[in-house]
């Protein structure tokens, strides 16, 4: 008996000492989790502080304050929401944790949050009386011994009445995990069902089973995420009385965005989606569509081009908003001269943009393609490639008037193209165009274009130059001929 309560007294003390260490500990891990957010989220001007972190024996309490770096969307923000936002957490301590369950942990996190209460006053008045039940956001996530942040999310049923229309949208489930030094984890979202309705009427959009499934390997240059994110739409059915060419739709849409590290200054990335027509009755041109797909795969770019890149764009954006702001509120007199600073400044993202170009395209590597293909009921495919590298060593500077010169006199030895075009004879009432069927014809009896019993066919390339196309080499009577039009 002796010997027990001296075990039970030794596990009770190791049990209190590791629970004040961890809760030490917990305030340490918010605060670098919060500075590595930042570093990720100030180029989207927001910014995350922890304020008001009281600490006990076994738990906590701790306020996240979510802000805007830019005066001007503050100013716009602030017109309905309360800022900074304030999200209200209570914190249990490990190592064991007892709340909704038995857990190990180094902490266990949990928040409630009402969305009016992020609300201004009569914005909020507003708000409640257009939603039948404020909206809900349980939050829960676990902080392991491995520095790992495990989350899950939820709402309620969201329901909300407006001029005789309505939204419905069943739960939001949110889960996944992250680490807590890299921000590196997976995520999950899904939604069984959104709907947006006329009362009174069949009109509506429906969404039925929206998901969304994250897995982040890595963030590179403070905002370049390697990863992968694919996006789903099991049905997308719109119902519409007033449009009788449309009338009704069903699809179904996938979503792949895709980028990786190469190597150590290298990176690829690709966007796919496919729209598959399901139960739709699309106009009589169209009616025998199936599904469409699009892609974009860009390979071998300068990691640090590509951050610059993205730099440069939120920038300009920063800056274009603040000077639409004052468009806005300026007098019609003053007008004609912000305008023409707008255009400055358009032009300024231009050659800013350009500049990039000297760290994002690598010579002999870096290269862009644009992917498309189609298909019908009768499972007939067309499919179009053009793909576009980057060959030159050209140094991007000067103004951009200066850069698209040097560009157009030096277009061939910057680039080499690859396409490859297989048009099914089915589809050409599909394409809309009157005129293609004998501009084909035409370029078959001149030999650029292949004919078979199912299909146009167009293959070529231009590379060091040489330039051929559907076998036939075209360098020396067809080239000569661009590279006058390049130098006009």
């Amino acid at each position: 008996m002796k010997k027990t309560l001296t075990l039970t007294i030794i596990l009770i003390a190791l049990w209190a000492i590791s629970t004040f260490i961890i809760s030490n500990q917990t305030q340490e891990e918010f605060n670098h989790y919060i500075e590595r957010s930042n570093r990720l989220y100030s180029a989207n001007g927001l910014k995350l502080t922890l304020s008001d972190y009281n600490k006990s024996f076994l738990s906590s309490t701790a306020t996240l304050q979510i802000n805007f770096t830019n005066p001007e969307i503050v100013k716009e923000v602030e017109k309905e929401y309360l800022l900074p936002i304030e999200i209200s957490y209570t914190i249990e301590h490990g190592p064991l944790l007892f709340t909704d369950g038995l857990g190990f942990g180094l902490s266990r996190v949990h928040n409630q949050l009402l969305v009016s209460s992020l609300l201004q006053p009569t914005v909020k008045e507003e708000f409640l009386k257009l939603v039948k039940e404020d909206i809900t956001l349980d939050t829960e996530m676990v902080i392991s011994f491995s520095k790992a942040l495990y989350y899950t999310i939820k709402s309620n049923n969201i329901e909300i009445h407006q001029e005789n229309r309505e939204f419905k949208m069943t739960p939001l489930n949110f889960q996944g995990v992250s680490n807590l030094q890299t921000l590196a984890g997976e995520g999950y979202i899904s939604i069984a069902q959104l709907q947006f309705k006329e009362e009174n009427s069949s009109n509506r959009i429906k969404i039925d089973n929206l998901t969304l499934d994250m897995d982040i390997d890595e963030i590179a240059e403070k905002k370049i995420i390697f990863g992968d994110f694919v996006f789903s739409i099991g049905n997308l059915f719109i119902h519409d009385d007033t449009n009788p060419q449309i009338e009704q739709m069903n699809i179904g849409f996938n979503a792949v965005m895709k980028s990786e590290r190469v190597n150590e200054t290298m990176m690829n990335s690709m966007i796919h989606g496919l729209i598959d027509f399901k139960d739709t009755k699309l106009p009589n041109e169209l009616k025998s569509l199936k599904n469409i797909e699009l892609a974009m795969e860009m390979k071998d770019l300068g990691i640090k081009g590509m951050s610059k890149l993205q730099e440069v764009a939120e920038n300009s954006q920063k800056e274009q908003i603040k000077l639409l702001e004052e468009i806005k509120t300026t007098s019609p007199q003053n007008q004609q001269l912000l305008f023409k600073k707008f255009n400055r400044l358009q032009e300024k993202m231009l050659t800013d943009i350009l500049h990039t170009f000297n760290q994002l395209l690598i010579k002999d590597k870096s290269s862009i393609a644009y992917i498309f293909k189609m298909k019908s009921e009768d499972k007939a495919s067309t499919q179009a490639l053009l793909e576009v590298g980057y060959t030159g060593e050209m140094e991007f500077k000067g103004t951009f008037e200066e850069i698209a010169q040097r560009v157009q006199s030096k277009i061939l030895s910057l680039m080499r193209l690859n396409i490859n075009i297989e048009l099914n004879k089915k589809h050409l009432e599909l394409l809309g165009n009157p005129m293609l069927k004998p501009q084909l014809k035409m370029g078959v009896a001149q030999g650029f274009v292949k004919e078979n019993n199912s299909s146009y066919i167009l293959k070529g390339y231009y590379k060091n130059g040489e330039l051929m196309v559907n076998d036939n080499n075209l360098t020396a009577t067809i080239l000569p001929l661009l590279v006058m039009i390049t130098l006009d």
